[in-house]
């Protein structure tokens, strides 16, 4: 037998590989949707547990594709699934109705004052750095903190107000560290100054600056920041190996941040570090 294999038993070989590549695609495709099957029915238990009406028919409504294929599988669960939503309908309607007398009273109790501005459907927390959207038709509520992510969730009182308190916790009840903060965002500022090819002590679009800081971190947040940048800038604690950082505005909002208690100076949308002059 020659030492080198032949050509047709390479093609027979890599016929066998690529067989085996599609059993696993396959495979990981079937995983895939039996997860999401699986928090499909263990989400609906829980809010049903909990008689969570508006969260019920979220997640009824999130997953209509699948319904779609147990009512054409003619699936016994479908008349039940059925009975469970129009319940839903009812008990949200009703809390639908209350929203605006009980969810107020609740968030207070939980320690958060909303705006005095806060109005039926809209409320802000924070100053506006938090906003939260409610649809009474369908019984839903946005959760969107400045810079951060949209947060869709039933309207349920008990579970809005449990992640709005857990949203404000996040990124207002953390320990600053300004010494640690500053150095993160100078050595990010160093990196993007080198990446541009541009001097030390230039001007870098903040928001170059943030994305370098999401790629050294383990873990950034972008609302997290603003609100960290904010009060690194009223410390007045700016200064690091001899240059002081300084932020200047932008009319480009898109571009910019607007930093939490400093709303009145507008957008910031650009950073550099200036040495310090020698009195």
């Amino acid at each position: 037998m020659s030492d080198e294999p032949k050509s047709g038993q390479i093609s027979r070989v890599l016929e066998e590989a690529e067989w085996a590549q599609r059993q696993e695609d396959s495979a990981r495709a079937q995983l895939i949707e039996a997860e999401r099957t699986r928090k499909f029915w263990e989400e609906l238990s829980k809010h049903l547990s909990a008689q969570n009406p508006a969260n019920v028919l979220l997640v009824l409504r999130s997953n209509a594709d699948y319904l779609q294929k147990l009512r054409e599988a003619e699936a016994p669960i479908n008349r039940i699934l059925k009975d469970i939503e129009l319940g839903s309908e009812t008990a949200a309607a009703g809390g639908a109705k209350s929203f605006g007398r009980t969810f107020p009273e609740a968030i207070r109790q939980a320690g958060i004052e909303p705006d005095k501005s806060s109005r039926h459907p809209r409320y802000t927390f924070r100053q506006g750095f938090i906003r939260l959207e409610v649809n009474d038709k369908a019984f839903t509520a946005k959760l969107t903190p400045r810079d951060g992510n949209e947060i869709l969730i039933g309207m349920d009182v008990g579970p809005l107000v449990e992640r709005l308190v857990a949203e404000e916790a996040r990124i207002f009840r953390r320990q600053f560290q300004p010494e640690q903060l500053l150095r993160s965002i100078y050595t990010a500022y160093l990196a993007s100054t080198k990446a541009e090819r541009r001097p030390e002590g230039e001007e870098v679009p903040l928001r170059r600056v943030t994305n370098r800081l999401a790629k050294n971190l383990n873990r950034f947040a972008a609302d997290e920041f603003n609100v960290d940048l904010s009060q690194l800038v009223k410390s007045g604690m700016l200064l690091i190996n001899g240059r002081r950082m300084h932020l200047n505005h932008t009319r480009q909002i898109r571009q910019g941040m607007l930093l939490h208690g400093l709303e009145e100076g507008g957008y910031v949308g650009f950073i550099s570090f200036k040495k310090e002059e020698q009195q």
